[in-house]
Formats: C-alpha cells, sequence, structure tokens
C-alpha cells in the first residue's frame, strides 16, 4: 500500500501534489514504443512509417544497435523532473555532455538486464563495458538526429494535449474531491481515506508512505498507469489518451 498524506485544510494541495512535462522524456517515451516487438495498436501506423523515415535517413542500423535501451523500459536519464527544460537540441547537448557516465550507465543497466533475461546480449551492452564514454557520445548524436529529423514536428503536434491536460489538473487541485474524482479517472485503485487524510494505492511491493505525488502524464507512453517510489516521492506515469486502468508497481 502506497499512502500520500493529503491534509487539505492546512496545505494548498499544489504543495503536495505537481506534474511534470518534458519534451526529451516525451521523446524517450516514443522511441520506447517504436521499440516495442509488437507496439500498441494506435501507434502501428505511427511506427511503420517512422521506421520507413529511419531507413530513408539511414539511421535504421543506429536505432538497432539502441534498439535494447529502449525496449524493456525508459531509461532514468530521461526522468521528466530532471529534463523538463531541456527542448532545443542545444539544449539536449548540453544535457548529455554535462550528464555523468556513470549516471548514464546506471540508467540502462536495469533495461539491458531485462533485455538480456530475453535475448542474447546485445552489442552495446558490451561497448557499455568497453568504452561508455563511447557509448555515451554515440547515443547523444542519435537522440539530436532522431529530434531534428522526426521528432520535433511530433511534439509541436502533440503539446497542446499537454496543455489541456495541466488545466485538467489545475482545477482538479481546487479540492479533495475534484482531486479524488481526476486521480480515479486515471486509475480506479487510487482513493480517498477520509478518516486518515491520505491517498491509497494497492501496491504489489511493501507499503510505504510518500510525502508528495508527481505525475507525468504522456502521449507516446501507451502503456498502463505505473507507479514507482523515489526518495520520498511518489511517481504515477500514465498515458493522457488511454482508458483508465490500475497501476503497476514495482514489487
Amino acid at each position: 500500500m502506497i499512502t500520500i498524506p493529503l491534509p487539505g485544510n492546512h496545505s494548498p494541495l499544489s504543495n503536495l501534489i505537481s506534474y511534470s512535462v518534458s519534451p526529451l522524456y516525451e521523446m524517450a517515451a516514443s522511441l520506447y514504443t517504436l521499440a516495442q516487438e509488437a507496439p500498441p495498436e494506435r501507434f502501428a501506423y505511427w511506427t511503420e512509417e517512422k521506421l520507413e523515415q529511419f531507413e530513408s535517413a539511414r539511421l535504421l542500423k543506429e536505432w538497432g544497435y539502441f534498439v535494447p535501451l529502449f525496449r524493456y523500459g525508459i531509461p532514468d536519464s530521461f526522468d521528466p523532473l530532471h529534463t523538463k527544460g531541456v527542448m532545443a537540441v542545444d539544449d539536449q547537448y548540453e544535457y548529455f555532455v554535462t550528464l555523468s557516465t556513470d549516471h548514464f550507465v546506471r540508467s540502462m543497466k536495469p533495461i539491458l538486464e531485462a533485455w538480456i533475461s530475453h535475448h542474447d546480449t546485445p552489442t552495446v551492452s558490451f561497448d557499455l563495458e568497453e568504452d561508455a564514454d563511447y557509448v555515451k557520445g554515440r547515443f547523444s548524436l542519435f537522440v539530436s538526429s532522431y529530434w531534428q529529423l522526426f521528432f520535433e514536428a511530433n511534439w509541436e503536434a502533440i503539446a497542446p494535449k499537454f496543455v489541456r491536460e495541466a488545466e485538467r489538473i489545475y482545477y482538479s487541485l481546487q479540492g479533495i474531491e475534484s482531486l479524488t474524482t481526476y486521480l480515479q479517472s486515471i486509475s480506479p485503485a487510487i482513493t480517498y481515506d477520509t478518516e486518515a487524510h491520505q491517498l491509497t494505492c494497492p501496491s504489489n511491493g511493501p507499503s510505504y508512505d510518500a510525502q508528495h505525488l508527481i505525475l507525468y502524464p504522456s502521449y507516446y507512453y501507451a502503456q498502463e498507469p505505473t507507479l514507482t517510489k523515489k526518495g520520498w516521492n511518489a511517481h504515477l506515469l500514465y498515458s493522457i489518451s488511454e482508458a483508465p486502468s490500475q497501476p503497476k508497481t514495482p514489487s
């Protein structure tokens, strides 16, 4: 059970609930969707189109090299809370240049481990062990090319969806009832305990308390809502174009 205190009479809900949107994270979410063997139906045509564009731009081989870094997750180095101000290509270049190599490698490790449990060890895994700086530089160039050639136009097209979602979140924070209604539209499993004055959400793992809930709406993350804990915060990643469902939680 995950619990988040909401003493609405003593503190504005905006101090306890926030949201974060990052174009760089959304780009990574699109690569996650593109890396799936069977992409969600609503992205089937988009995936086919992008792979054709990769081939035309001679990026298909490079994409094949990096697919293992996205098939089973989104690298933590794209965390929307830390990358929300990273937008243009120059911003992205500076972000990856200043990102420590150790952090880069750690963010890839869980996803690579998941890949290796299903497939042979990929070339990128060996290269990370031999020369992580080389992989980081190559990764930065690929991401920049993808943004400039393909994703920037996608972001401009979907940005209004995030504006509308921000408005929904803003109005939901006017009171406990409106907030509960909004969160249950994401996942009916999230409830408000009126006696304890806290949000509760079932968890497969150990129970814990969080002090803050950060919402991560995403267009390209077309999966079930996922609830995780980082430090004292609970992070809820969810699709803004999918029907409500129960969030997954780490076991």
